[in-house]
């Protein structure tokens, strides 16, 4: 009697063993050596509303709008109630269902034949004799519960948990994207705009040239080909100007479809001039920054979901012992409550043969496992990646356009030490038009490479950013679903 009862005592630990889950800090760890800092850091706080350190009123409204409006974000805040009533329905799971039932017949009888007809209702009208009839009339309530005795049920619902954080993570990842690429193609318009003013005014500039190389040309000063130079050096830069016309044109468009709006109707507000970049943000802690960002805990609940479903599908390999309860009463003609019946009953289910199709779905679960494991630790990569990324070409951006400040300064003394030159006939008109086109292709590359700095700084604060903060999102409340939290769930 003792060794049978020690070897049920080590059957059933086996079999709670199999059963349990993962803790979430073995789950949460990274798999490689994390750095203690990043390679720069500032002194500004990370805020969540990150575009409003631009300064830019313009900006601030475009994304408001975006984050109301955008049909992007309103198809992952659906995604979030799916989950939620996913959730719901896991957790009823945990709770015994009570049903009820009613039932009313009426049988009728003659001397040749019989005919019984079921009714439903009060207000049941017999057109025949009533001494043929007879009324059956029954009321039952029933309950069952299944014991969670392997954690299958509550595994299920914290699976189901995690899925609806994953999903509110999800939607604070694209409301991070869509602010992002609103802010992107926001500057890149501005760009594109005063472009088109610099390029109008070089037209300007290469006419007044051309016009005073013709004059030149009739009074004997200059040769034909100074003339024909200078004219396509006129049409060069007219036809950069519809190129920029053109995509200030398509870039509008998409400005139009993040804001949720046909491009046909969109009117882009009135915005300055491509804005100072502002102060560096505090990077802080990298193990901090990780669970700090949705898409890295969008990946970890999605790790801890699975886990969850591994230990549901161990546990359905083991016995469910479900309790029920009955209620009932019947009569014919007494009174209805007077006859009650009471059941109680336990039935003990376990899978004898299934070919292998139990066994075969832990071992799919645990390879989903493994490969949410391996995505989360790529994400971990990637955050870290993506925040050195955006502060090295920040950084090299901007000693880049220091050497372009100087490049600019030194084209502006050679165009008119050359131009002072040829007047005088001791250069080449050649040299002039060189000088004079090299210095209006750097005015153009310094606007990009402008712009191109405030998209490094908008890729670190996408890379940094936690959430959009008490910003609205698809016209609702930002603030994560209510969700019981899974046994040691971090909080980020």
């Amino acid at each position: 009697m003792l060794r049978a009862r020690g070897l049920m005592a080590c059957a059933l630990a086996l079999l709670i063993a199999g059963c349990a889950t993962t803790p979430v800090d073995e789950l949460e760890r990274p798999a490689f050596e994390m750095p203690e800092r990043f390679a720069r850091d500032g002194d500004i706080p990370m805020r969540a509303d990150w575009w409003q350190t631009f300064d830019d009123p313009a900006l601030d409204r475009l994304v408001d709008r975006a984050l109301s409006n955008n049909f992007t974000l309103r198809s992952a805040y659906a995604r979030v109630e799916q989950a939620r009533a996913t959730l719901a329905a896991e957790g009823a799971a945990l709770f015994p269902s009570v049903d009820a039932s009613a039932e009313q017949s009426a049988t009728r009888r003659s001397s040749g034949d019989s005919v019984s007809t079921s009714v439903a209702g009060d207000d049941f009208d017999l057109d025949q004799d009533r001494s043929n009839w007879s009324d059956t009339r029954s009321l039952q309530f029933s309950a069952s519960y299944e014991l969670d005795l392997w954690g299958r049920l509550r595994n299920s619902r914290e699976a189901a948990a995690f899925d609806t954080r994953a999903a509110d993570a999800a939607l604070q990842a694209v409301a991070i994207s869509v602010a992002g690429d609103l802010a992107s193609s926001w500057y890149q318009y501005q760009e594109l705009r005063e472009r088109i003013a610099l390029l109008e005014s070089q037209i300007e500039t290469n006419q007044n040239v051309l016009d005073l190389t013709t004059f030149a040309f009739k009074q004997g000063q200059a040769e034909a080909a100074d003339v024909l130079r200078q004219r396509q050096a006129v049409e060069s830069v007219r036809g950069q100007l519809e190129q920029a016309r053109a995509s200030a044109k398509v870039v509008r468009h998409a400005l139009a479809v993040l804001v949720g709006v046909a491009p046909g109707e969109f009117e882009p507000p009135d915005g300055r001039d491509l804005v100072e970049l502002p102060a560096l943000p505090d990077t802080g802690v990298p193990a901090d920054l990780l669970m700090r960002r949705p898409d890295v805990r969008e990946q970890f609940y999605t790790v801890a979901a699975a886990d969850r479903r591994v230990a549901v599908a161990v546990a359905e390999r083991y016995p469910q012992l479900s309790l029920s309860a009955s209620l009932s009463t019947s009569t014919d003609g007494a009174s209805l409550f007077s006859n009650w019946v009471t059941q109680l009953a336990a039935s003990l289910t376990q899978p004898v043969f299934d070919g292998g199709a139990l066994a075969a779905e832990v071992d799919r679960s645990e390879a989903v496992l493994e490969e949410t494991l391996a995505g989360y630790q790529q994400s971990l990569l990637e955050a870290l990646a993506e925040v050195e990324d955006a502060l090295t070409n920040e950084y090299r951006q901007r000693r880049y356009i220091e050497h372009l400040d100087e490049q600019l300064r030194l084209s502006a003394e050679t165009v008119d030490n050359l131009r002072l030159r040829y007047l005088r006939g001791a250069a080449d008109y050649l040299d002039v038009l060189d000088a004079l086109l090299t210095r209006q292709d750097l005015q153009v590359e310094y606007l990009s490479a402008r712009r191109q700095l405030l998209d490094y700084r908008i890729n670190l604060y996408r890379a940094l950013a936690g959430g959009v903060g008490e910003a609205s999102i698809a016209g609702r409340d930002t603030e994560p679903p209510a969700v019981p939290a899974a046994d040691n769930e971090p909080q980020p």
